[in-house]
């Protein structure tokens, strides 16, 4: 006997309803075996700050540490380098004459003549000051300074001619200084005496009292050609953007921002050779978020991971209508394609994810990150990671690293680099004192693993 239409129709309604269900069903996610024991390497500065930025230097590893005392209003710069033996170890190496204040988490490093650059810039008395330092890298030294550059530039030369309502200074963020406010510098690129610092200015409009608002806006590079001695604004948007960064592949530099109005992620770029940046266009649409991730490039192909937020979920509040619920997404660009490749979801599956740190070897690649599993403040978070060994066409699933956060245990801000095969993991880890801000809960231990990267 055959069902009849209607019996054959309740089958089909279920079949969806238990598949859709199926489908929400949150996958344990695979502990990743073997990687080495958790070696502690230093502190970080204050909690899931973290401990520093890490850099591939020739056949061993860097990091690069920045430590603001918060008592002196000053900050210093350490390096911490790997010891290549079976120990895990690490070794602090003497700095030299480096002024405090750089933002060593913005480093642009030169391998081909073993220099590095840091950059700061702030804003006062409606004038932007600028300070780069080029410093040599050394094995037994440490850091040794070359030279240490300063440039000004004022409001109209930024923003050309305004009305009087218009101010370059904005409020700024720490009480000892009212008037100075921090510039959005970026990671740019150190190539011999080829330097581009990239930035995303903006100055404030005022409509009357207490009526203001962001505009106009700059955002572009300085670039020099003779390390820093002399230095001209390009120009490439008037967008409303932050967290500017830049990389170079074999033709082409690279210029990205998240613009603040859509939250999408647009990029520029012009040819090695050229004078002129291209029509700034969209690398994704989809509500990126600027708190982690960015560029990296090798030979041809510069590659891009970001928090993106096109399933974020919504709630009924008009100040912070977001839950938070990130993923880690990820896509890539050979300089000879018309577009960029179709974007990956790397964290598929997990709640809350965090911080993405990306490492490119060939046609080996690593992202790291930190996931937490509710939807509960000061949560705890372990660190996941996802792999491809074909320059990103396809991913491994997401596996975690650490396990200690259904103890009550947090690892956060996780840094990443393959190197000769070898997948080097950073990352904080401690416990967070619920009742104490962040910055007061003091620093805690940075730990190291490593790996094979996977056949």
């Amino acid at each position: 006997m055959k069902p009849d239409k209607n019996t054959i129709l309740l089958l089909i309604i279920l079949v969806v309803i238990v598949a859709f269900f199926v489908g929400r069903v949150r996958r344990p996610v695979q502990l990743a075996q073997g990687w080495t024991p958790p070696v502690r390497v230093t502190d970080s500065q204050n909690a899931d700050v973290g401990g520093g930025d890490l850099y591939k230097w020739h056949d061993t590893l860097i990091l690069l540490k920045d430590q603001y005392n918060r008592g002196a209003k000053s900050s210093t710069c350490s390096v911490m380098i790997r010891n290549n033996d079976a120990s895990n170890s690490w070794t602090q190496l003497p700095g030299s004459g480096v002024s405090g204040g750089y933002a060593f988490c913005r480093s642009a490093l030169d391998l081909a003549d073993d220099r590095a650059l840091f950059t700061e810039g702030y804003i006062e008395n409606d004038q932007l000051f600028m300070r780069a330092v080029f410093v040599r890298m050394t094995g037994s030294g440490g850091i040794q300074v070359e030279a240490e550059r300063k440039w000004t530039m004022d409001q109209k030369s930024l923003f050309g001619e305004t009305g009087p309502n218009v101010k370059f200074n904005g409020p700024s963020g720490r009480l000892d200084r009212p008037n100075r406010e921090s510039a959005d510098l970026g990671p740019g690129v150190l190539n011999g005496s080829e330097v581009y610092v990239p930035y995303a200015l903006h100055a404030n409009t005022s409509f009357g009292i207490n009526n203001s608002s962001n505009g106009p806006f700059n955002n572009g590079v300085f670039h020099s050609t003779d390390s820093g001695a002399n230095w001209q604004m390009e120009r490439i948007s008037d967008f409303d953007a932050g967290a500017p960064a830049m990389c170079r592949t074999k033709n082409f530099y690279y210029y990205f921002a998240f613009k603040d109005g859509d939250r999408t992620l647009w990029f520029s770029r012009k040819p090695v050779s050229g004078s002129s940046w291209d029509e700034p266009k969209l690398l994704t649409k989809t509500f990126a978020n600027r708190r982690g991730g960015g560029p990296m490039a090798e030979n041809d192909t510069v590659y891009f991971c970001w928090l993106d937020r096109r399933h974020e979920k919504w709630r009924f509040n008009i100040e912070d209508p977001y839950v938070g619920n990130y993923e880690v997404a990820y896509c890539r660009r050979k300089d000879s394609d018309s577009t960029w490749r179709k974007d990956v979801i790397l964290s598929r599956g997990l709640l809350f994810s965090y911080s993405p740190s990306m490492s490119v070897e060939g046609d080996k690649i690593v992202v790291a990150w930190e996931s937490g599993e509710s939807n509960k403040a000061w949560q705890s978070y372990d660190i996941y990671y996802a792999t491809s060994k074909n320059g990103g066409k396809t991913w491994t699933r997401p596996l975690k690293v650490t396990d200690r956060a259904k103890d009550g245990i947090t690892s956060e801000n996780p840094q990443v680099a393959v190197q000769n095969g070898v997948t080097h993991l950073f990352y904080a880890q401690g416990k967070r004192d619920r009742n104490s801000q962040v910055w007061n809960q003091g620093g805690w231990p940075v730990y190291y693993q490593q790996r094979p990267f996977p056949d």
